[in-house]
């Protein structure tokens, strides 16, 4: 089992300068645009939803999806003090199932701590869960997240979790153990998300993305996470977060949520005039 030194370790960031502004202040004023003014995100209109427990969100560019995340992030109670995120390992490097190494991720914005009991422990309770560099160290999937989340929350913790290969049975038991956890927490009086990273299809037509995204959304919205994972296998759906979202799902129905709003579903072409398109989509799920 890891254990975390008293001496901060930092991950870098691995995409500031290429993926989103490196600068602080033209991060700042690109999330602004996404959060408050571009017509594709929530334009300052909704309000914190304390029934919001778990969620998918894309990990595109904030110039391309994220006016789609705003509309999750938006909605993040403040009261939250840890938020699990589930991301994929686009490259497969590394160990499959990954924790983070390090304590403490560094971005433009500030510096976010690992929730180092939480992560110690899930590594104590499943087994192919380990602590692993190189599955996180160039990943963008959980690193775009941590920009929106310093903006919504200010003040949190996180678990970044970076899947590459797993079976459904294991998203399953991943998911179990992490409902549990969620649960020891909030018995503890502390708030947790869970929020799973995934873009949906792969540069398709704008009509091809429409009618795949809608299938694999129609068993996002259904809570269905085997269903997903054979919608996505049966049509060819280039949905790259599917067994983070299917881990994300395994761990809502653990928890008992019923309800799933789809709140934002749309294309890397709304940003900007494109033949071929990358779908994106924002859900909440709670009680």
């Amino acid at each position: 089992m890891t254990s975390f030194s008293s001496m901060n370790s930092i991950r870098p960031s691995a995409v500031a300068g290429s993926f989103y502004p490196a600068e602080a202040e033209e991060l700042d004023a690109l999330l602004d645009e996404c959060f408050l003014s571009n017509p594709l995100g929530p334009r300052g209109a909704v309000e914190p939803e304390p029934f919001l427990t778990a969620g998918l969100v894309p990990h595109a560019g904030p110039a391309y999806s994220g006016p789609c995340a705003a509309h999750l992030y938006a909605r993040l109670d403040r009261s939250v003090g840890t938020v699990i995120l589930i991301g994929v390992n686009h490259r497969a490097l590394g160990h499959n199932v990954a924790l983070s190494p390090w304590n403490l991720w560094h971005t433009p914005l500030g510096d976010v701590r690992v929730d180092e009991e939480l992560s110690c422990r899930l590594e104590a309770r499943v087994d192919f869960l380990r602590p692993d560099e190189p599955a996180h160290a160039t990943e963008h999937s959980i690193e775009i997240q941590l920009l929106f989340l310093q903006r919504a929350l200010g003040e949190f913790r996180f678990l970044p979790i970076s899947l590459a290969r797993l079976s459904n049975d294991q998203c399953a038991v991943l998911g179990r153990a992490l409902a549990d956890s969620v649960e020891t927490d909030a018995v503890a009086g502390k708030k947790t998300v869970i929020l799973a990273s995934s873009d949906l299809s792969h540069y398709l037509s704008p009509a091809e993305t429409e009618e795949l995204d809608r299938i694999a959304l129609d068993r996002v919205l259904a809570l269905d996470p085997p269903g997903l994972l054979e919608a996505v296998d049966e049509h060819n759906i280039t949905m790259c977060g599917v067994l983070p979202t299917a881990v994300m799902l395994y761990t809502a129905k653990a928890l008992g949520l019923k309800r799933a709003h789809l709140l934002k579903h749309c294309h890397s072409g709304h940003a900007e005039p494109m033949r071929t398109v990358v779908g994106y989509a924002s859900v909440a799920i709670g009680l």
